[in-house]
């Protein structure tokens, strides 16, 4: 035994690498092990398995730190070294890893994270990279016949398809975790599949039929350097022996599983059908939007990830699909099981054809899907929602009565006359609208829409912060930066800095604005004493937690401002415009302090940063109005009733 592990250092994990004869790749394997896990306060307890290992091996494992080492003088194959390792032991989960497997920082996280998650979850793989830098695998299908189906082989490591976790009918035990009950429930892996291959197909097999499911989670990542071990003769060889055993001794199980395609040309459809046997059966919802969703950007993106997410809570199986900028991986998502699709029309069609429900965000992406639908015979036509988060007309037209001159005026006039045409289209269009205030409802009841729901947009991830002005000081402008200068946001600091902060200034001295994201060009010339830009800021609670009052000087926009409602459920006091505190006519007053006047509105501003009794009569209104807030639970219910009340949904809940 080599262990540095201190004695009364429980580890979660036990990592078991069997090992014969690939002393480099070993090496490899347990720097890469050591790396990841090097800041960890717990790593996981690492074994070694000198499976009739010859000499080079050896001496590469007893030179390594923090591993433990179980010696058999003979090879008992891959099977039969993984048992030597588990039953020397003891952590509630047990990670088995080929010594030709290269580990990142982070791998393990999501792993667990899934079985904290899924407790019906007996092993869950990683998305496994090729030395190549193609995808091997993220998951896998097991058809018919016994044979078996990479998920994504041979696709760029830049590919989004399939990644986003989900149940799979197995993953490689090249890296995969098992829980240590579920090891015990079957028996581990069958030994008879000597000296490798198969036994992780039959182990998830087994996982099966005592009711526990494999998943795949590819926001962990490994690196695989595949068959290392084994030549490619005697490889083919152990898979038509071991698959010849698996067919044997699992046949009855495997008459559950979808046929293997006979040509290539049906591969696609035979592998959704492999998903969809394990998907569950919510409705297949489509969401479109300019971009992938996160929360952090603005824009409303924020608002449209809780949408996301309360709909893959409530079941349904959802897929992203951006239209005005490149796919992109974000880890939350796929972490919930949401798709994200690579744009493109024929995609688009694609996926339209493949929903029961569609979600549609913005006006120029609604004006495409209702060319689409209009193409659309009944029976084929999912149900439309237009997601209205904003009225792009009234936007317009408020910005251009501000324009310093008649050209600029007369273009945004224009430019809302046709988001206007199109706004009235889709009333016409959507089976329903979701949208943000009653007012804006009304403007869409008034041409005709068929049903229109109200949503304020409360956000799942906000929580009340201490209602103490310790550690207070500052004042909050929360905006994302990706229409630039000239948006709204822009237009409301530049007003906010140059009418209202000398005012401010000139009676707290101390005051400082705290900006979030980094300002565009020309706004960054505002950064200096009382000005700061924070650049990405990863935790809002905490910087709702340092300011004392947050503000929304909006002089022209459309819809409820995500920032006001926000800096509300964060518990901030919070001084708006009547656009910025549009939307929510029956908090302004008490809870919003609403002025358009630069003198009212840094008097109200300046009274929240020097008057104790004033934030605290303000604070406690907010705590008030805030008590009746759904809860993330009840938001998330309403939204799927929202969007599938009524719908002729194929696949229903």
């Amino acid at each position: 035994m080599n262990s540095d592990r201190p004695q009364d250092c429980a580890p979660e994990v036990s990592v078991i690498i069997p090992t014969v004869s690939q002393a480099a790749h070993l090496a490899a394997c347990l720097g890469a092990l050591r790396h990841a896990h090097a800041d960890s306060p717990t790593p996981p307890d690492v074994i070694v398995v000198l499976n009739g290992a010859d000499t080079a091996v050896r001496d590469v494992a007893h030179a390594a730190s923090g591993v433990r080492i179980v010696d058999s003088p003979t090879n008992r194959g891959f099977a039969g070294g993984c048992h030597l390792g588990v039953r020397s032991s003891v952590a509630p989960f047990i990670a088995f890893l080929n010594d030709d497997v290269l580990v990142s920082p982070g791998w393990l996280e999501p792993l667990l994270q899934t079985m904290a998650e899924r407790p019906r979850a007996g092993a869950v793989g990683p998305r496994v990279i090729g030395g190549d830098g193609l995808v091997q695998e993220v998951g896998s299908i097991i058809w018919r016949d016994g044979t078996t189906r990479p998920f994504g082989r041979g696709t760029s490591r830049a590919s989004l398809a399939w990644r986003w976790r989900r149940r799979v009918d197995y993953c490689s035990a090249c890296a995969l975790l098992v829980r240590r009950e579920a090891w015990d429930a079957v028996g581990g892996f069958d030994e008879q599949y000597h000296p490798a291959y198969y036994e992780d197909v039959d182990f998830c097999l087994a996982l099966d039929l005592v009711g526990l499911e494999v998943w795949v989670d590819p926001r962990s990542e490994v690196i695989h350097a595949e068959s290392a071990s084994s030549s490619s003769h005697f490889k083919q060889f152990l898979f038509a022996r071991h698959h010849q055993r698996l067919v044997l001794q699992r046949g009855a199980l495997l008459e559950s599983r979808v046929a293997a395609p006979t040509e290539a040309a049906h591969v696609p459809l035979a592998e959704a059908a492999a998903v969809a046997r394990l998907e569950g059966t919510g409705p297949r919802v489509l969401v479109v939007d300019d971009r992938v969703p996160s929360h952090g950007i603005g824009s409303g993106f924020d608002r449209m990830a809780d949408m996301l997410h309360g709909l893959a809570d409530c079941g349904a199986r959802v897929r992203v699909l951006p239209t005005e900028l490149e796919a992109r991986f974000v880890p939350s998502l796929a972490g919930a099981g949401i798709a994200v699709v690579d744009g493109g029309d024929e995609a688009f069609e694609r996926e339209v054809g493949a929903s029961d429900v569609v979600i549609v965000s913005r006006p120029n992406n609604a004006r495409r899907a209702c060319t689409l639908f209009e193409r659309l015979p009944p029976e084929r036509r999912p149900r439309l929602v237009y997601d209205a988060e904003a009225l792009y007309h009234r936007r317009l037209l408020r910005q251009a009565g501000l324009a310093d001159d008649d050209a600029t005026a007369s273009l945004l006039r224009t430019q809302a006359a046709a988001w206007l045409e199109a706004e009235i289209a889709i009333a016409g269009c959507a089976d329903e609208i979701v949208c943000v205030s009653r007012d804006e409802a009304a403007f869409f009841e008034a041409h005709g829409a068929r049903r229109v729901r109200v949503m304020t947009p409360w956000l799942c991830r906000a929580a009340p912060t201490e209602a103490s002005l310790a550690g207070r000081a500052d004042i909050a402008f929360v905006a994302g930066w990706l229409a630039g200068a000239s948006s709204p946001n822009g237009d409301a600091l530049e007003w906010f800095v140059t009418e209202v902060l000398p005012l401010v200034v000139a009676e707290v001295p101390w005051a400082r604005v705290r900006v979030t994201g980094s300002l565009p060009a020309p706004l960054d010339r505002f950064e200096g004493m009382h000005l700061h830009a924070e650049g990405f800021v990863p935790d809002l609670a905490d910087f709702y937690r340092r300011v004392r009052v947050a503000i929304a000087p909006l002089r022209f926009g459309a819809g409820v401002k995500l920032k006001t409602v926000e800096a509300l459920q964060y518990g901030v006091p919070v001084v708006a415009t009547t656009v910025g505190a549009e939307g929510l006519e029956g908090l302004q007053g008490e809870v919003i302090a609403v002025h358009d006047d630069a003198v009212a509105f840094a008097a109200a501003v300046v009274a929240r940063l020097r008057d104790v009794d004033t934030w605290r009569a303000h604070r406690a209104a907010i705590d008030r109005a805030m008590a009746g807030v759904p809860t993330s639970t009840d938001w998330a219910a309403w939204l799927v009733d929202t969007t599938m009340e009524g719908a002729d949904v194929r696949h229903p809940v």
